[in-house]
């Protein structure tokens, strides 16, 4: 839990780390920027708690801290936005878990409680989840403590295993195989159920690749939320031709 202290803080400049950019656009038009954009369903995930976290799952499934603002629990629909290009790839720019049909007004930046909010702000400025493996994330914290139950009894069989080698692996490329549209063979995208549990785990490649990325609460006019929004590429800014 954040400090009071650090909490003060938060509060001072919270609106400063609002995104300027209207996220919501990406799945609603057709263009943006100059570059035509699609979306890619991939299903329904179920947030039992409505607690979420989001980070590299092959790094940090296991730690991730939790975001401080929450959804309603339930299943809901998650979108990819993408980016598709000859030249550069098919690339992913924004994953929405789609809370309502209701249209964001404001986009809160997620935060965990131990940023440090100690230095000067730019106004471009965010806080976000690293990405060292070229994959994001976004899922319920009940879903991280099953699949941490479940891991652990994998290593009680397997000492040496690993997250991607001897899980995700097969699994991406198996997806890739159920649904190649705007995926490598390695596979770009899987929601995975944790197993003996009814926990979803999206996972999606991360915009440009490693880096850091910001997640997004938006809320409506009526101040409930409707989206959450990973933002992995700003489309506007980064593609300046194709």
């Amino acid at each position: 839990m954040p400090t009071a202290e650090w909490m003060n803080k938060y509060e001072t400049i919270k609106d400063k780390l609002n995104c300027k950019i209207d996220l919501d656009a990406y799945f609603t038009e057709q263009v943006i920027g100059n570059m035509a954009v699609d979306l890619l369903d991939i299903g329904t995930v179920h947030f039992p708690t409505g607690t979420i976290f989001a980070c590299d799952p092959l790094v940090e499934l296991e730690d991730a801290l939790p975001y401080l603002q929450t959804i309603p629990a339930g299943r809901y629909p998650v979108q990819i936005c993408v980016v598709p290009s000859e030249k550069y790839g098919d690339r992913y720019a924004c994953v929405k878990v789609v809370v309502s049909k209701g249209k964001p007004v404001r986009y809160e930046l997620g935060m965990v409680g131990s940023e440090d909010l100690d230095g000067e702000l730019e106004d471009d400025a965010f806080f976000g989840f690293g990405v060292d493996a070229g994959m994001g994330c976004i899922a319920d914290i009940q879903t991280q403590k099953m699949f941490k139950a479940y891991w652990a009894g994998r290593l009680e069989e397997d000492a040496d295993i690993d997250f991607y080698n001897d899980l995700f692996c097969d699994l991406l490329e198996e997806n890739f195989q159920e649904n190649p549209k705007y995926q490598r063979t390695c596979g770009d995208w899987l929601n995975w159920t944790v197993p003996e549990s009814d926990c979803s785990l999206p996972l999606f490649a991360s915009g440009w690749g490693d880096g850091y990325y910001p997640v997004y609460f938006g809320y409506d006019a009526q101040g409930k939320i409707c989206g959450v929004y990973v933002h992995l590429i700003d489309i506007a800014d980064s593609y300046t031709e194709e």
